[in-house]
């Protein structure tokens, strides 16, 4: 604020001001001083000096020192100012979220040995899976095309109400008309049968090569016996993995 601040607020309306958090005061961390001289630090140059060196008393006395307390399981010299030492802000605290862990060789090993399980699984799920065929295409093309269009044509005409109208309109009425009609209805219920016969016959062929029983069920519908035909001189769909191990086997 340009008017001095939160406090100065606090101040002009008459209020105590609140005190000031821990997490709100600046964060000091404490300096590292190496005593290199032994000064300070009684855990450096703790050892005998040159003329203490000399004396077997002395020697003997800190060789005594040093087996009892290798006895009592004490530590054989003090700690340094560099032990005692902690880095700043490595307790982890207001240091936000962990985003990137602590990576040692064991989660390293760890998080491979994940990785290769998932690929490993990956290529198994692919290699399970049946290989692309153009024929497994809901759709109705080439021969297929033209017999569903002629069936279709065929059975509207012979059991269409308005087939004897048009009949009349070309010139073709009373017993003529009927008598055509009933000419072509004999073909276009052979096509009808035939249409739903194919269907049922292309759904269990399509389930014994491993191929789709819906979508051979409705070519076999709309194509009728050419779709069985077609389905008969198509081979059995293998898996990936089967189709690599042949390659390799070639």
């Amino acid at each position: 604020m340009d008017a001095g601040g939160r406090m100065e607020a606090y101040r002009l309306v008459d209020m105590t001001p609140p005190p000031i958090p821990d997490r709100a005061k600046p964060k000091s961390a404490p300096k590292l001083v190496i005593d290199y001289t032994g000064e300070t630090d009684p855990g450096r140059y703790s050892g005998l000096k040159m003329g203490q060196v000399v004396d077997d008393d002395e020697m003997g006395r800190r060789l005594a020192e040093v087996q009892e307390k290798a006895k009592k399981g004490e530590r054989l010299r003090p700690k340094i100012a560099e032990e005692d030492y902690v880095q700043p802000y490595a307790d982890k605290r207001n240091t936000g979220p962990k985003m990137v862990p602590d990576w040692t060789p064991e989660k390293i090993d760890e998080q491979a040995r994940r990785a290769g399980k998932a690929i490993a699984w990956a290529k198994k799920a692919k290699a399970g899976e049946f290989k692309k065929d153009p024929y497994e295409i809901l759709s109705v093309e080439g021969s297929l095309q033209w017999y569903c269009t002629f069936s279709a044509l065929l059975i509207a005409f012979a059991f269409g109400r308005a087939s004897s109208r048009t009949l009349g309109m070309a010139g073709i009425d009373g017993d003529d008309a009927q008598s055509l009609l009933h000419t072509l209805q004999a073909p276009g219920l052979a096509l009808l049968i035939a249409a739903v016969g194919s269907s049922i016959c292309s759904a269990v062929l399509a389930s014994g090569k491993n191929r789709s029983g819906f979508v051979w069920a409705v070519k076999g519908l709309l194509g009728g016996p050419l779709a069985v035909l077609q389905l008969r001189d198509l081979d059995s769909l293998i898996t990936r993995g089967e189709a690599e191990a042949a390659e390799k086997s070639a």
